[in-house]
């Protein structure tokens, strides 16, 4: 199909190459860049939501079966009805609407669902501009203007018996990991699948579906084992920059789905950034919009240079002023604060160190209670200048829910479950942080949180294991130090207690037992004591 021809879509609506805008009461569903938007602000939804919603709306002279849902939205994976139960449900919360009220997705008993509001078609601005070159972007313009990015179908490369429900699996599992992130739009994966079909070249591809990035992904099933090959091209240089290879266990196929596409997002996300980074290198700050801003600012942050970071936040912070209505600056700002605070937290007043990560993170959470870095960083402030685990709980355990691909909100699942009493619920997030990120930066920092939770549970050689890990890491990390010094007391190891002191005396560490104790969050008295008795069985005196 040529790109200036018309079409049919899975949905049985004639569109001509981009797809159209649906306007009704005051939302805009825009399927080209797969956005649903309430008085020009996007609505933050689930992919599968999006395709819905659309699905409705395109279909809104009729009633649409559970059986067409089932095949337009989830294609030959088997699903339950409580999946698409919980779809419609999300689809009208999302739309400001309800069960009972159903002003827009009305139950038709026994035969399906119905689109019953007053919607027009619109097609898409692009379509009916003009030929002429458009304009130079303007440092202020709006941030929601950004670059999208097309996940293509996942390809099964596999001798023998193919399995397309792994195929459809990996491309909806990764179409939603990256929309978590919420950095890129992300094109619908309908929209994607019907252009990649077309046998376009990367160019032609990108302009059709109007992304600048392109995701390609294959898998071949060898045994018990799956090797997955995913790669990244810039649609408009029409050239690849960057690829990643998984190998991995078959098990659980559901699992298995969830898992590589969280790995490959964890990957892949950063590697966006940093494309987009590099594009604007040559911009002074003043000819940036805020979304090149961003962008330098999220690249300066992967860094973890303290200069980088201090610019990094300064870049943020003037993004934030071009655009008081977006949430992105104001979490870049929280997440630089947050690293410069990591730099030096060993020796920090807990209590102060992230003060001011609370302030960005709560600021960024009254533009956008969908934030999730946001809701992350605002659980290190609720537990550390706060010490109120139950919030702190409330915001990470809010944050996995809205992002379940990032690691930083394992570690701080981790950090925040454990102080708050519950140290084997701890370890299950920050050992998954490692299924979900092997290479994750705060290595050190998860390994001594580990050893801790172990030493709460009395299981002294494992935390002794986890510790030496940890040192191992990073030799100076002086809250690993201050583990071992404890450990050693417990098992009655004075020389080793001596040893880890000598290191954190070297550093200018000196502290009483009390001292290091209270500087660490426990919300119950009993692992606070054991703690402490730890440090004073050492016989070090800090």
């Amino acid at each position: 199909m040529q790109i200036g021809e018309m079409a049919v879509s899975a949905y049985g609506v004639r569109q001509a190459g981009i797809p159209m805008t649906y306007v009704f009461a005051d939302f805009e569903l825009d399927a080209d860049r797969a956005e649903l938007r309430r008085s020009g602000q996007v609505v933050r939804i689930e992919p599968q939501v999006f395709d819905l919603i659309r699905l409705l709306v395109s279909a809104r002279d009729r009633v649409v079966t559970r059986d067409e849902i089932f095949e337009q939205i989830w294609g030959n994976r088997i699903v339950s009805d409580a999946a698409l139960s919980s779809r419609i449900r999300d689809a009208r919360k999302a739309l400001g609407d309800d069960g009972s009220t159903q002003r827009f997705i009305r139950t038709v008993q026994r035969r399906g669902v119905r689109f019953v509001g007053e919607a027009q078609e619109r097609p898409p601005a692009a379509a009916t501009a003009p030929a002429d070159p458009p304009p130079p972007v303007s440092p202020d313009a709006h941030p929601f203007d950004r670059p999208a990015v097309a996940v293509l179908p996942f390809r099964d490369l596999s001798d023998g018996t193919r399995s397309d429900a792994l195929a459809c699996g990996l491309t909806d599992e990764l179409v939603a990991a990256l929309s978590a992130w919420r950095y890129f739009p992300v094109i619908a994966r309908n929209s994607a699948q019907k252009f990649a079909e077309a046998g376009l070249g990367a160019r032609d591809l990108g302009q059709a579906l109007n992304a600048r990035y392109l995701v390609d992904g294959s898998f071949r099933s060898v045994g018990t084992r799956v090797k997955v090959q995913v790669s990244l091209t810039d649609a408009e240089a029409g050239c690849q920059i960057w690829s990643h290879r998984i190998l991995c266990d078959r098990g659980d196929l559901i699992d298995m789905e969830e898992d590589i596409a969280a790995r490959i997002a964890t990957v892949i996300a950063p590697e966006l950034e940093g494309a987009e980074a590099r594009r604007v290198l040559r911009k002074g700050p003043d000819d940036m919009t805020a979304w090149e801003l961003c962008m330098r600012a999220a690249w300066l942050v992967g860094q973890r240079d303290h200069a980088g970071l201090i610019e990094a936040e300064t870049l943020a912070a003037r993004a934030a002023e071009r655009s008081p209505d977006w949430s992105v600056p104001l979490c870049l700002v929280a997440v630089a604060r947050f690293q410069q605070a990591m730099g030096g937290f060993s020796a920090a007043d807990s209590s102060t160190a992230f003060t001011s990560t609370l302030e960005a993170a709560r600021q960024a959470l009254t533009i956008d209670r969908g934030a999730w870095i946001a809701h992350a960083l605002s659980a290190v402030g609720e537990l550390w200048t706060n010490r109120n685990h139950d919030l702190a709980l409330l915001h990470v355990e809010r944050a996995i829910e809205l992002n379940p691909s990032a690691a930083m909100n394992y570690h701080f699942g981790g950090c925040i479950t454990g102080f708050s009493g519950e140290p084997a619920k701890a370890r299950g997030y920050q050992e998954r942080l490692f299924r979900v990120d092997p290479v994750y930066a705060y290595r050190a920092v998860i390994e001594a949180d580990l050893g801790l939770w172990h030493m709460l549970d009395a299981e002294f050689d494992k935390a002794d294991s986890r510790l030496d890990r940890a040192l191992s890491c990073d030799p100076t990390y002086g809250r690993a130090l201050q583990r071992r010094i404890a450990l050693s007391g417990l098992m009655g190891d004075r020389d080793a207690a001596r040893a880890a002191a000598a290191q954190l005396m070297a550093q200018g560490m000196q502290f009483t037992p009390e001292v290091i104790a209270t500087s660490y969050p426990f919300r119950v008295a009993d692992h606070r004591e054991m703690f402490l008795d730890g440090l004073r069985r050492s016989g070090v005196n800090l």
